[in-house]
């Protein structure tokens, strides 16, 4: 059954609450080393990599199995809607392999290639079948999934015999209360949660997928920083990061529209306190362009002289 569009009635399914008491806020330490060597060469994940190698988010995945407070899923030309959840168009596998191809003839097999929506790519069956296509037609281009979670535990087996290289979960809280402010439904089992029902599933499901691919991947942890409802939980999401072996933490400022338009984006310094506070373990990237779910190319210089992809 497809997932229904956000607009969907809610109704209610009893779920267990996570273990989330371990990650209360605690003391970490801010001193980094460079950790770039060790993180494969992708300019999303290692900053070093960042400018300098392309990639191409391919936009075959426009369902979604969350109701994101910040997130509108629309069509949209790139001039007039930048930030995740928005595409020009929504391509089949099909199509979508032929755009990939025609990417890697102009920018190269050090490409990265990603899917990132314009939904949640586990809520599409389109996307197994494009990593598939790309295992059989470039098995040895690397492969990017961002994904919030909810059903990674099911799919996380398949992912690995892909081999994707690379994983990125959206974690905005440990706390239900505090996740169902940012994400207040959830769609599993053919029904939707709401509150604080649909924050434990949530978090339960993240940290089940997390530790379901660590040591097959690379791993990042996304987390929308909304001040004035999530960041008393930005030590926590870190903690939870470290404690299941992700290798990167990218805090986000919320880009204030749909549901959350009249919250407030965090200030510059209440974004370099956050970076003070990522402990050693964790490399912390800081150069994030929240991209769209159909970007091409080297960031920074998509509409410069280097070629587009259309």
């Amino acid at each position: 059954m497809n997932t229904p569009s956000l607009s969907s009635a809610c109704s209610l399914q009893t779920c267990g609450a996570p273990n989330t008491a371990s990650y209360a806020p605690q003391p970490l330490h801010s001193v980094h080393s460079d950790k770039s060597a060790q993180l494969p060469f992708h300019p999303c994940f290692n900053e070093k990599a960042h400018g300098r190698i392309a990639r191409i988010h391919v936009p075959i995945a426009p369902r979604c199995n969350l109701a994101c407070g910040y997130c509108e899923r629309v069509i949209s030309p790139p001039a007039d809607l930048t930030g995740p959840g928005s595409a020009s168009e929504v391509l089949d596998p099909e199509q979508g392999i032929e755009r990939t191809m025609k990417f890697l003839q102009q920018y190269g097999d050090n490409s990265i290639v990603g899917i990132a929506g314009p939904g949640d790519p586990l809520a599409n069956s389109e996307t197994i079948t494009f990593l598939k296509q790309m295992q059989k037609q470039a098995p040895h281009i690397a492969t990017c999934l961002c994904t919030n979670g909810l059903a990674l535990p099911q799919y996380a087996e398949k992912l690995i015999a892909l081999n994707i290289n690379t994983l990125t979960v959206t974690v905005n809280g440990v706390t239900p209360s505090v996740i169902a402010q940012m994400q207040p439904r959830v769609f599993d089992s053919g029904k939707w949660l709401t509150g604080e029902e649909a924050g434990h599933l949530l978090i339960s499901r993240q940290m089940e997928g997390l530790r379901k691919v660590a040591g097959s991947m690379t791993l990042k942890i996304n987390m929308v920083i909304a001040p004035e409802i999530n960041m008393s939980e930005v030590e926590a999401v870190m903690q939870l990061a470290v404690d299941h072996n992700v290798q990167v933490f990218n805090p986000m400022p919320l880009i204030p529209r749909h549901a959350l338009s009249s919250t407030r984006k965090p200030t510059r310094d209440e974004i370099k306190h956050i970076y003070s506070l990522c402990p050693p373990s964790l490399s912390l990237f800081t150069k994030c362009k929240q991209c769209r779910a159909d970007a091409a190319g080297i960031h920074g210089k998509e509409h410069s002289k280097c070629p587009t992809i259309s």
